[in-house]
């Protein structure tokens, strides 16, 4: 009996051991099944917290893909092809075009407020294709800039320095998106005023259709306006807004170091140590900002140069057209759209360029306020090297003539609208009947 009483004992505790063994197994089983979600939750986390500066510059390099400047690793032949096609239309035949268009015009087929719009339009246009040849060989100098916002962003560690980057990743392709609404919003409007009084947008000189032989004709020729004019526009857009951009990269690293010098604290000794290769650390990234200046500056200065010396004219001049030819209200509102479009050409970039500036100088400051008072020697040493290096300018130049600042807009603004003033004060549309 007792044999038989062990033998059942063992029997409810081998059982008792399986079942807790089963249940042992099923609870590291769902355990470990936590554990590799709460480790796949911190690999996202780890993704999501990686920050890109090159990803703020997405639009505007798919942007000089599409009109064959930014050359692909694959494809290239065929890349080359396209490239010579969408130049040869836009870039040679769009100005050629206006500019044949409006020697070939007469008063009989063109009233005088429709030849200044097509005057104005072409000066930019010859203007958009002089920028984008120069940025065929100036592309490939903003390129050389990737290794810099790759040491740059490394350096990014904190919460609110990411969060700067991070910020700018968005804004940079949202402002190439901006400049496209501004641009594409005079085209659309011109075209669409232009089609309700029965005439071409622009009278670019086309011999192969005549717009006048029948209705599908006149379509037909509005077509071949607008898509070239349209890709002129993203031209534009692509050649104005990456000189922001690259302003605005320059702004978000140098606002990204200053968060680094306001965060070096000197309270015990253990930390001395540890702020003077912090600031050695400091020092490295604002060469490396400099660098990216000096690589950007050059291309900026060139291509701005162009925009600077056509910008004045075409404000004058469509204010005069809006003043005294003007002969509806769509065209009225057609040139407004136009004045928008050439302000928003360089007023962003005088902008930035003079915010860069006040930055620039407030880090210096930054430096001199930081608690270097409780630092070592060689800490001071070091403090004052660098705030010497940071008392240079950042400044931004068409040319090297021109300073690119909010003053030198505020003086293009200004003498537009005294020549303006000088046409609206002699009377042209009494004295010559032009009501």
């Amino acid at each position: 009996m007792e044999e038989l009483t062990l033998t059942e004992d063992n029997l409810i505790t081998s059982q008792m051991v399986k079942r807790n063994g089963a249940h042992f197994n099923k609870s590291a089983k769902d355990e470990g099944k936590k554990n590799e979600k709460v480790v796949q939750s911190w690999e996202a986390e780890d993704n999501e917290d990686v920050v890109e500066t090159r990803a703020g510059l997405r639009y505007l390099y798919n942007g000089y893909y599409f009109l064959g400047i930014y050359m692909p690793k694959k494809y290239k032949y065929l890349y080359v092809l396209w490239s010579v096609i969408v130049n040869l239309y836009v870039t040679i035949y769009l100005p050629a075009g206006f500019i044949m268009g409006i020697v070939d015009a007469t008063d009989e087929n063109m009233e005088i407020g429709n030849l200044l719009t097509s005057f104005q339009v072409a000066i930019n246009v010859v203007g958009c294709s002089i920028k984008i040849v120069l940025m065929f060989f100036l592309f490939p100098q903003l390129l050389r800039c990737e290794p810099l916002f790759e040491k740059l962003d490394k350096r990014c560690s904190t919460h609110g320095q990411k969060e700067l980057v991070r910020r700018f990743m968005h804004d940079g392709n949202r402002m190439v998106v901006l400049f496209a609404i501004a641009y594409w919003s005079y085209s659309t409007s011109t075209c669409i005023s232009a089609v309700i009084f029965g005439r071409l947008p622009y009278n670019i000189y086309n011999p192969f259709i005549n717009a006048h032989e029948s209705w599908g004709s006149f379509i037909l020729a509005v077509l071949m306006e607008m898509v070239p004019m349209d890709i002129a526009c993203f031209q534009q857009v692509c050649d104005d807004s990456y000189a922001v951009i690259y302003v605005n990269i320059l702004r978000t690293h140098l606002q990204a170091l200053v968060l680094r010098l306001q965060q070096m604290k000197g309270d015990d000794k253990d930390s001395e140590e540890k702020n003077v290769e912090e600031l050695k650390l400091c020092i490295i990234d604002h060469k490396n900002i400099i660098e990216l200046y000096n690589r950007v500056a050059p291309v900026i200065s060139i291509t701005i140069f162009v925009q600077f010396t056509i910008t004045a004219s075409l404000l004058g001049s469509t204010l005069i057209n809006i003043l005294l030819f003007a002969t509806n209200v769509a065209s009225m509102v057609a040139s407004c759209f136009y004045v928008l479009a050439v302000v928003v050409e360089v007023f962003p970039l005088c902008y930035y360029a003079q915010c860069l500036m006040d930055e620039n100088d407030y880090l210096a400051q930054v430096i001199f306020h930081s608690d270097w008072i409780n630092q070592s020697v060689r800490y001071r040493k070091m403090m004052i090297f660098f705030m010497q290096r940071t008392q240079k300018t950042i400044e931004f130049t068409a040319g090297k003539i021109f300073p690119i600042t909010l003053n030198s807009f505020l003086s293009i603004a200004k003498f537009s609208f005294s020549l303006y003033t000088v046409i609206k004060e002699m009377d042209l549309k009494e004295r010559y009947g032009l009501k």
